[in-house]
């Protein structure tokens, strides 16, 4: 039985057989359930005391979530210093939606005053597990596993994102990375269909970007299951249809009846109201400064401690997660290696182009989006070898997100 955390150092030795399991930990649900449990609790709490027990002022989803509860999507009492647009007379928020109707539940229990920050560490712990399972699908020994399991909920920016304070932005991609993970491990595993089509949906309604990955999970799931007890071609094509169409219809009548277009989320009315775009949302001109944000740019140096200023405009993606590395050592025979970065490369490609890096932020914040597809590419390119290379990647990761936890809880940013 697989450990869930072993910091211990890969082996290539072979696993010693474990005793057999005894009272409680004999029981079919603990089997079934009981270290995926206690991953989620773990993760939990990490990410709770690296500072999600702390409430943020930018809690836009309970807004919205409070005001969908009495039947309405504009929202009468946002504070000003949120982003907003103000459309006939009312004001509405531009955010993805899928963190609102994640938490509708709770906050029609607790009211306003919702634990935004608590509610993301939760979902982010849920993440963390879900990657820990898709692990368990793979041909890998016990250690690289477990490493790659820290290599994510740890020594990766995700870390930092799902511990910081849990604010409007950090939630988004927390739910992205949660809905993909749920969409891929389905597509690698029962294929159900629905529910892939279900976890991209989830990920489309928190940034729409990630639409540019539905190849993937369509090409996936192009496997006549019928030989096997399982669905045809034409059977799983409905259910992800329906998984998939029922979130985005949603979506579409939520900006019909905020802005009378389906096609409108408001985006561009929100950042027309504190921006001026010489080259609008979208330009070559925009390509080099995206560049070099995402794969050279460095943190300012200091001559004091802690040495490193990471600045709010972030810097290298190989810096914030630099298991990133082993991307390119992925098994590139395989399908599944060769779909992920299909589904990566354009999401990746979409903000070279766009008009903004994700200021203020640490790291490259929209590197989360495509984030779980890398995480396929990694695991492939580290399986069951560079040991010692894995391990100095998650324990430089650990201590990049630290210091960045560190910083930014001075900084009161």
């Amino acid at each position: 039985m697989d450990q869930p955390i072993d910091l211990s150092p890969p082996s290539t030795e072979p696993a010693a057989e474990p005793p057999a399991p005894s009272g409680l930990f004999a029981h079919p649900l603990y089997q079934k359930y009981g270290e995926a449990g206690y991953l989620f609790v773990l993760f939990w709490c990490i990410y709770a005391l690296s500072g999600a027990l702390k409430t943020t002022h930018y809690n836009a989803h309970v807004y919205l979530a409070k005001a969908m509860l009495t039947g309405r999507f504009f929202i009468e009492d946002l504070p000003g210093f949120m982003e907003h647009t103000i459309y006939q007379g009312h004001t509405y928020i531009a955010y993805g939606i899928a963190p609102t109707l994640l938490m509708l539940p709770f906050v029609a229990i607790f009211g306003i005053g919702f634990h935004q920050p608590m509610f993301s560490a939760a979902l982010a712990a849920l993440t963390v597990t879900l990657w820990w399972k898709i692990l368990g699908r793979m041909d890998l020994l016990p250690a690289w596993r477990n490493w790659l399991t820290a290599m994510f909920g740890l020594g990766s920016l995700f870390w930092f994102y799902a511990g910081q304070n849990g604010n409007t932005w950090s939630i988004m991609h927390v739910v992205v990375c949660l809905g993909l993970l749920l969409a891929i491990d389905d597509s690698l595993g029962k294929q159900r269909a629905w529910v892939a089509g279900l976890g991209l949906g989830l990920a489309v309604l928190s940034r729409q970007t990630v639409f540019l990955s539905l190849p993937f999970f369509v090409v996936m799931m192009w496997r006549d299951d019928r030989a096997t007890g399982g669905a045809s071609i034409a059977r799983k094509a409905l259910l992800f249809a329906i998984g998939l169409g029922l979130p985005l219809l949603f979506n579409a009548y939520y900006n019909w009846v905020r802005f009378d277009n389906p096609m409108d989320n408001g985006y561009a009315k929100v950042i027309n109201e504190y921006q001026k775009l010489d080259h609008g949302f979208f330009h070559w001109q925009y390509l080099m400064i995206n560049l070099k944000t995402y794969f050279w740019s460095v943190p300012e140096r200091l001559g004091h401690f802690p040495w490193f200023n990471p600045t709010m405009g972030g810097f290298s993606i190989f810096l914030s997660t630099p298991a990133l590395i082993f991307t390119f050592f992925a098994d590139w025979k395989q399908k599944v290696n060769v779909l992920a970065a299909i589904a990566l490369l354009p999401i990746l490609a979409f903000y070279m182009v766009y008009h903004w890096t994700g200021y203020a932020q640490f790291g490259c914040r929209y590197s989360l989006d495509f984030m779980p597809f890398a995480l396929l590419l990694i695991a492939s390119g580290v399986r069951n070898r560079w040991g010692t290379a894995l391990t100095t990647c998650v324990a430089f990761g650990i201590l990049v997100e630290i210091w960045g936890l560190f910083w930014w809880g001075i900084k009161e940013w």
